[in-house]
C-alpha cells in the first residue's frame, strides 16, 4: 500500500531557472556507494519510494531521489534572462539537468560512479547525460524505457499537435484524462483510488499547485500544473532521441546495462525493448521480462523489482 504523505525533497538545486528538488538518503558506512533514481513522464520520484527505501534499508547504499525539472515538486521556474519566454522541460534539457545535478553532488564519475536506475523517458535522459555530457556510471538499469522511436500514442500525438486545447481543458475533464493515463500504465487497470492508492499520489502533482511554486511569464503568479503537464508533452522532440540513434551512440555506453520490462506494458511493446537491447550490444548484460507488471513495473511488482535491482547492483546479474 502506498503512503499518502508527500515524499519530502528537502534540498534544492538551481539549474537554468529551475529549482530542482532532491533528497539524499545517506549511508555513513558506505560513502562511495550511490544509487541514483531518475523517473520518467508523467511521473515523479514518488514512483521509486518503495524501491529506494528497500535499498537504503540494506545499509550499503546512499540514495539520490529528485524530481525532473517541470515535474512533481520541481515545477518552480524563474526566467534566467529576458529572452526566456517558456521553461524548457525537454528531454535534451533533462539530460543537461541530470548532468549538472550529478556534478553538483560530485557524482558525475570524477570522484564517485553512481549506479543509475532509470524508468520511461529517463532512459534517454540518463543516456544523454552519460554519452553527451560525460557522466560516468558504475552500472545502468533501464526499467521499461523508451529509448527508440517513434514515441507516443494517439493521445500523446494529439496533445503535441494542439497543446493550447489541452491547456484550456476544464479541470474536471483534464483530471479524468490524467487518471485514465495513470491507470493505463498499470498491469491492473482497476487499481484506482479504491485500490492501492498510487493513482492519487501520481495524479497529485498535476492537479494540486504545491505551495510556494511560482512561474514567470503568465498572467497569474500561481503555477498551473495542467499547463506544466501539457508542456512536457509539447516539448518532447524526437530529435533528442534520434541524435543518439543516428550516431550509433548506444553501442558506446561505458558501463554494464540491465533491462527490465513488464510483460503487460501497453505503452512500450517488447519489440522496442528488443531493438534497444540489440543497439546496446555487449554492454547489455541481462534482459528480464517480469510477468504481472505493466509500464509502472516497480509498483506492479515491487518485491520482484527490488530483488532484481539488488541482484544487479550487488552481483551484476
Amino acid at each position: 500500500m502506498a503512503s499518502s504523505a508527500l515524499f519530502p525533497l528537502a534540498e534544492s538545486f538551481s539549474h537554468n531557472g529551475w529549482a530542482i528538488r532532491y533528497t539524499t538518503m545517506p549511508c555513513p558506512d558506505s560513502p562511495d556507494n550511490w544509487v541514483v533514481f531518475v523517473h520518467g513522464t508523467p511521473w515523479s520520484s514518488d514512483v521509486f519510494q518503495p524501491l529506494a527505501k528497500a535499498l537504503h534499508a540494506m545499509g550499503n547504499y546512499n540514495i539520490l531521489l529528485y524530481d525532473l525539472p517541470g515535474y512533481g515538486q520541481s515545477q518552480q521556474w524563474t526566467a534566467p534572462d529576458s529572452h526566456s519566454s517558456e521553461p524548457d522541460a525537454s528531454v535534451k534539457a533533462q539530460g543537461q539537468a541530470l548532468a549538472s545535478l550529478l556534478n553538483h553532488l560530485a557524482l558525475s564519475g570524477t570522484q564517485k560512479r553512481p549506479r543509475v536506475i532509470a524508468h520511461d523517458i529517463a532512459g534517454v535522459i540518463s543516456l544523454r547525460a552519460h554519452l553527451l555530457h560525460g557522466c560516468e556510471y558504475e552500472s545502468l538499469a533501464l526499467l521499461d524505457t523508451n529509448c527508440v522511436l517513434p514515441w507516443g500514442d494517439k493521445l500523446y500525438n494529439l496533445v503535441r499537435s494542439s497543446p493550447e486545447v489541452f491547456e484550456e481543458m476544464p479541470q474536471g475533464i483534464f483530471e479524468g484524462a490524467l487518471r485514465a493515463i495513470i491507470r493505463s500504465a498499470r498491469a491492473r487497470t482497476d487499481l484506482g483510488l479504491a485500490g492501492d492508492g498510487w493513482e492519487d499520489i501520481l495524479a497529485r502533482p498535476w492537479i494540486d499547485s504545491i505551495e510556494g511554486q511560482r512561474e514567470v511569464g503568465r498572467t497569474s503568479s500561481r503555477l498551473s500544473p495542467q499547463v506544466s503537464f501539457v508542456r512536457q508533452i509539447k516539448q518532447a522532440d524526437d530529435t533528442h532521441t534520434s541524435e543518439l540513434l543516428e550516431q550509433g551512440l548506444y553501442g558506446a555506453v561505458r558501463c554494464p546495462v540491465k533491462i527490465l520490462w513488464g510483460k503487460e506494458d501497453h505503452w512500450i511493446p517488447r519489440e522496442k525493448m528488443e531493438k534497444l537491447a540489440a543497439l546496446l550490444g555487449d554492454n547489455l548484460k541481462t534482459f528480464v521480462t517480469v510477468p504481472g507488471a505493466g509500464h509502472l513495473i516497480m509498483l506492479d511488482q515491487p518485491e520482484r523489482i527490488a530483488v532484481e535491482i539488488c541482484r544487479w547492483i550487488e552481483f551484476g546479474q
